[in-house]
């Protein structure tokens, strides 16, 4: 098992290593809050050195040569966002607290089967609307736990949504400015290099909720949103709101492909669980629904379950 504290400065120092000499000045500190800081740098494209003029020759004629394909737009459109990380020296990278890191990677065991466990629900997309019944039930450690899993256990390229507009937290556990966001880009108001965030953790970028002034984004603004994120990353996860305290819920899941249900062990009664699932169905949501019990309580010590897993 790796160390959370000191596997991801290595990486990080890594990375920006190899962007060093891309970007002019990345090496610079950065002055005034993260948001000013992320809002104040424009996007550059990387200097590039002369060709001589045989070189040049070979390209034009390697290059007449090329298709255009969705793979190299793909590519292009992925690097509008990478290049963020070279805009910031490494301890403003927004980032989870040693503590909770040291967490995640205490269930290792679970994480690591997060990628094998969704398969099944992600047949027909890659974009997953974490909810749960009620308020309480554990549901944004949920959505954060499943995108650490997916991209330092399965080594994916994970985006991690803030889509709670009653109670946002994902700015707060990451300890960034909660704008620009998704609400923003939802408005068509920024572009999606402007929202996602690079994070200390390698793989996992994060959309925070956005401007706490703007209104739930219109149906055919998020389906656009949602899909034009999807895009770029291997997983979408968006911390959404609860199915039986917010209406948010039902009109948001129905636009990803499927759709993670925790519920508290113990305290969701099944009867609960199942009027949830129908109100989703119903409202035309996904019919691909997966369940993440939390807080599992343990009547014989857990080595014994383990012990009992394994035959």
């Amino acid at each position: 098992m790796m160390n959370g504290e000191l596997a991801q400065p290595s990486y990080l120092k890594q990375f920006l290593a190899g962007q060093k000499n891309k970007r002019p000045g990345s090496s610079m500190s950065v002055t005034g809050s993260y948001k000013d800081s992320f809002m104040s740098k424009p996007l550059t494209e990387p200097p590039t050195e002369p060709e001589s003029p045989e070189k040049a020759r070979d390209g034009s004629a390697q290059e007449s040569c090329r298709q255009p394909s969705e793979t190299v737009y793909e590519k292009k459109e992925i690097l509008a966002w990478k290049n963020n990380v070279v805009r910031f020296p490494e301890n403003e990278l927004p980032g989870l607290s040693v503590k909770s890191v040291k967490q995640l990677e205490s269930n290792f065991r679970e994480l690591m089967l997060v990628e094998a466990n969704i398969s099944s629900l992600v047949k027909n997309g890659n974009a997953l609307y974490v909810s749960s019944c009620f308020d309480g039930d554990g549901k944004t450690i949920a959505a954060i736990s499943t995108a650490f899993g997916l991209s330092f256990y399965s080594q994916k390229e994970v985006l991690l949504i803030d889509g709670n507009h009653h109670n946002p937290q994902l700015h707060n556990l990451f300890g960034i400015s909660h704008a620009p966001g998704f609400l923003d880009f939802c408005t068509g108001t920024v572009k999606i290099e402007d929202v996602v965030l690079p994070t200390l953790h390698k793989g996992l970028s994060l959309v925070t909720i956005g401007s706490e002034d703007l209104p739930g984004p219109r149906e055919e603004a998020l389906e656009r949103a949602v899909s034009e994120l999807c895009a770029s990353f291997d997983y979408v996860i968006c911390d959404g709101c609860a199915v039986m305290s917010s209406s948010a819920a039902l009109r948001d899941i129905k636009h990803f492909s499927a759709g993670l249900l925790v519920i508290e062990c113990e305290k969701t009664r099944w009867e609960v669980l199942q009027i949830a699932e129908d109100k989703i169905k119903k409202t035309g949501g996904p019919t691909q629904l997966g369940v993440i019990f939390n807080r599992r309580k343990y009547y014989i010590p857990s080595i014994v379950y383990k012990f009992i897993s394994k035959k």
